[in-house]
């Protein structure tokens, strides 16, 4: 990790140099000196962190360079800060002029930078007693899989899964057979022996959601707080709205039980409870669930035997077994040869396989993790061996196997992939991780290396992609064009994680299921417990923290004085991600944050109003700007749009000032992001510079400002995802979508329209379109299937307000995607032979309700060609599976 630190900090240090020039005057000599040291030093130390585990001199020379790296960077930047503040005090001529004033802010930082500069030329001398030096022999031969720099493909294919076939169909019957009472399926085994492998395995199997009328998946863990479980529970159930949403979060712990009770009582449900860790939270959770005699089942998973066993005596818990050889062997060469079909099992390769598959002892994520690394070596026998020997050398007493393959595969991958992987470890146990917000901490922590002419975030794509490809983080769901929509990490992995990077001095976490008495002095502190701002406090050392993750549902102390202080404290902070604050508003103290680069905040509730700050315009080097759970942010003229390199910005609802009439957003012109903004008189200035954008989300009375629109979105030729709300119940002025939008791929519409317009001409690289209320009255198919690339259509609440739908032969020749939900004036589709042929996901919810008087049609009704589907059945899948020829995955693909 020591290549990563100083890598980073020689980053910082030419950015310095470059910028500050004029303020570095007197010392300059001393930072150039600094620069060349360290970027001798870096030559070393790829071989000295391979050398690590071997040697103990190595380590502690490792750690001192890491150190050292570490107090550079911190007097460099108490420098400039301090500097940055006197400018604003005294003014920045006087400061540079007064020749007192420049000395005292030079001096002591001279001094500093001699003191280090000495530290490395004792750190250099002892370098040479070390077995260190070999660089041409480290550098000089091929390339290192593990430094590729290709661009990897969009679409990772998901692990198949070995050795559970079997498993799976038990416990299916499991849940769909037995008496009417409700049971308990509970499966129990080892961490990382596939417990929710095989959950999700069943839980997305199509007989299993045909039998059940409403199922969920909820993540208990360790950390996890009963009241706030119940409403994940309601929120997977029922879907609600943004406002319902708010008004399910104000709820007491009783009252959403009372909420889930009443919604479950006459329906026969599925409840899924991952990883369960005591029988308290058993017994909390299991009296919210109604028990009718309708057949409704419950499933675990837990590591102890004494929770499954209590959650049902009646129902034996099913005991996950290890994987046997034959199966252990195949999922290996699976994951090593994952484009291979037949794959290759020569002899000579007999005895490597052997004693791979013995020291993964059965368990899945060792044997996936494994095959991960295998799959980016060289086919040879000789690589093979070198892991192998690796995985013996990395074992240490006390430890699990599991470990010795997690640091044989890490120590594998280049510093910045390092470093990338152990930000997962900031995230609270069983989290399910939104990969646009982690690009833009990587590019904010300074991670992501720069390759020709790509953003920085396709790049971090590109990261992510490969520790998925090495199997160290799990897709946990993706967008119907296969990207990655939500990502995770085993608990497993998720512990190893935790332990190298306070070992390397990377990140502190501290949370319901990590303890640390003496934390150690690292500049990332993650916390997931309410007492969040004690342990801050306790920890002087904090003061020097370059990021801040707080995970915490509510923290009492996060109230003014102590969320001031948060802002007093660190004033290096790079990152700052913070959950569930009680209080609307942000401190003046955040212009201070001169290097912050991510800002992310979400107020507990839904806030009526936040009015931002005027000093967030000193925040010269914010990149991302995220705001969330207030109805209305406010801006003044002087505030956010000086801030030059934002990138993105992500609010609930966005507002100017209402006593401006313009808005300064052609200032920024590195924006990438804006959503969501209110539309005002602003929407009628001048956006010649304003040509960044990839993704647009605007609200309001759009139909009051249409020619404002028209040129603002006319503007954006490189946007590629567009969202337009109509509020109140006037027209959504469709015609504002610009016939300049050729790279325009996702498109969202929400608001009254008459009609859609011919979108092949307007948009003809559509792949996803979504439309809300629309209140259509002729039938849309007619337009929508026509557009040549869509593959995702949502026909959301209201959108059609028509009685019948016609799909003709060959229309919708990509769609993958179809969700028709809440057309309640919907009552028959009529489809013909050869439309939406590569329909792979079908949802249909609240259409017209079941008349009592109906009868279920026989299979094969229809007219001519036709296929006409009444729908107004509460079992339709099985229909339109025959009817249409549908071949439904089991795996779900939501957007």
């Amino acid at each position: 990790m020591a290549e990563g630190v100083v890598t980073l900090f020689l980053n910082k240090l030419s950015e310095l140099m470059e910028r500050e020039t004029h303020l570095l005057g007197g010392v300059s000599q001393d930072v150039r000196l600094l620069r060349e040291k360290f970027q001798g030093i870096s030559l070393f130390l790829k071989e000295a962190d391979d050398k690590c585990l071997q040697d103990k001199k190595v380590k502690l020379w490792v750690a001192q360079v890491r150190d050292t790296a570490s107090e550079a960077e911190d007097i460099l930047e108490k420098f400039v800060l301090k500097v940055e503040l006197s400018r604003r005090k005294v003014g920045f001529t006087r400061l540079l002029k007064n020749p007192i004033n420049r000395w005292i802010a030079l001096h002591k930082t001279g001094k500093e930078i001699q003191n280090i500069n000495l530290k490395i030329d004792n750190i250099s001398e002892n370098r040479s007693k070390l077995d260190l030096g070999n660089v041409h022999e480290q550098y000089g031969g091929e390339p290192s899989t593990s430094g590729r720099t290709e661009k990897r493909a969009r679409r990772v294919e998901e692990v198949h899964i070995v050795g559970i076939e079997d498993e799976a169909e038990m416990v299916c019957k499991l849940l769909m057979e037995g008496d009417a009472q409700r049971s308990v399926v509970s499966i129990i085994g080892m961490g990382g022996i596939g417990k929710t492998t095989l959950a999700g395995k069943v839980f997305n199997d199509m007989r299993i959601r045909r039998h059940f009328e409403c199922y969920a998946w909820i993540y208990a863990s360790q950390e996890f707080k009963a009241r706030d479980l119940l409403y994940d529970l309601i929120k997977c159930l029922k879907t609600p709205s943004s406002n319902d949403a708010d008004k399910l979060k104000s709820l007491s712990g009783e009252e959403l039980r009372e909420e889930l009770s009443n919604y479950l009582e006459r329906r026969r449900y599925l409840i899924v409870i991952d990883d369960i860790w005591n029988r308290e939270d058993w017994d909390y959770i299991q009296a919210s669930l109604p028990n009718k005699n309708n057949g409704s089942r419950i499933m675990l998973t837990t590591r102890h035997n004494d929770v499954a066993l209590s959650s049902d005596p009646r129902c034996k818990p099913y005991w996950l077994h290890f994987l046997n050889h034959k199966d252990s062997q195949m999922l290996l060469l699976e994951k090593a040869f994952p484009e291979i079909v037949n794959h290759p099992h020569l002899e000579a390769w007999e005895q490597v396989e052997e004693d791979m598959v013995i020291r993964c002892y059965g368990l899945p994520i060792a044997v996936v993790v494994l095959g991960g690394l295998l799959s980016t070596k060289d086919r040879t026998i000789g690589e093979w061996k070198k892991v192998v020997k690796a995985i013996d050398l990395h074992q240490k007493e006390g430890q699990p196997t599991i470990f010795a393959i997690l640091a044989v595969s890490y120590n594998d991958l280049p510093y910045y992939l390092k470093m990338c992987f152990l930000y997962f470890a900031a995230f609270p146990k069983g989290s399910n991780i939104c990969p646009s917000s982690l690009f833009q901490m990587w590019v904010a922590e300074g991670f992501v290396q720069e390759r020709g002419d790509e953003t920085p975030e396709e790049i971090a794509e590109d990261y992510l992609l490969e520790l998925i490809h090495r199997n160290l983080v799990q897709v946990a769901e993706r967008h119907f064009d296969g990207r990655v929509k939500r990502c995770c990490i085993h608990d497993i992995v998720r512990d190893f994680a935790i332990e190298i990077a306070k070992e390397d001095q990377f990140l502190n976490v501290y949370s319901a299921d990590v303890h640390s008495a003496s934390p150690t002095p690292a500049h990332r502190l993650s916390i997931a417990h309410a007492d969040s701002c004690k342990y801050v406090s306790m920890n002087c050392w904090t003061t020097h923290l370059r990021s801040l993750f707080c995970f915490i549902q509510y923290d009492p102390t996060l109230e003014k004085e102590n969320w001031n202080s948060l802002f007093k404290r660190f004033k290096f902070l790079r990152v700052m991600h913070i959950d569930s604050v009680p209080n609307s508003m942000v401190p003046d103290g955040i212009g201070d944050l001169i290097y912050l680069r991510y800002f992310s905040v979400r107020f507990k509730g839904k806030k009526h109003m936040l009015t931002l700050p005027s000093t967030i315009s000193n925040l010269c080097n914010l990149q991302t700007l995220i705001i969330l759970g207030v109805h209305k942010l406010l801006s003044d003229d002087q505030g956010t749009w000086k801030i030059r390199q934002l990138r993105h910005l992500v609010t609930s609802y966005g507002l100017f000032s209402p006593k401006a009439n313009h808005m300064n957003l052609n200032e920024l012109t590195n924006l990438h992001t804006l959503s969501m903004m209110t539309v005002g008189p602003w929407i009628s200035g001048e956006f010649d510079q304003l040509t960044s954008l990839r993704s647009l989300g605007l609200g309001g009375e759009l139909n009051l400002y249409q020619t404002g629109l028209s040129s603002f979105i006319g503007k954006q030729v490189n946007l590629k995802s567009l969202q337009l709300i109509q509020v109140r119940d006037d027209q959504l002025p469709i015609q504002i979508v610009s016939s300049h939008l050729h790279r325009l791929e996702k498109l969202h519409l929400s608001g009254r329209l008459d009609k859609l317009p011919t979108l092949e001409e307007v948009a003809p690289c559509l792949t996803k379109l979504v439309l809300f209320n629309s209140r259509l009255v002729e039938d849309p198919m007619v337009v929508l299937e026509k557009l040549p690339k869509l593959e995702l259509l949502r026909l959301k609440y209201g959108s059609y307000s028509g009685k019948k739908m016609s799909c003709s032969a060959k229309g919708f020749s990509k769609l993958a995607v179809l969700e028709i939900n809440f057309l309640e004036e919907l009552e028959d589709w009529a489809v013909e032979d050869g439309a939406i042929a590569n329909l792979r996901h079908l949802e249909i919810q609240s259409v017209a309700k079941e008349k009592e008087d109906e009868k279920v049609p026989q299979m094969g009704g229809g007219d001519g060609d036709d296929n006409n589907i009444p729908l107004f059945y509460s079992d339709l899948m099985p229909l339109l599976v025959h009817l249409l020829g549908l071949k439904l995955g089991a795996h779900t693909l939501l957007l």
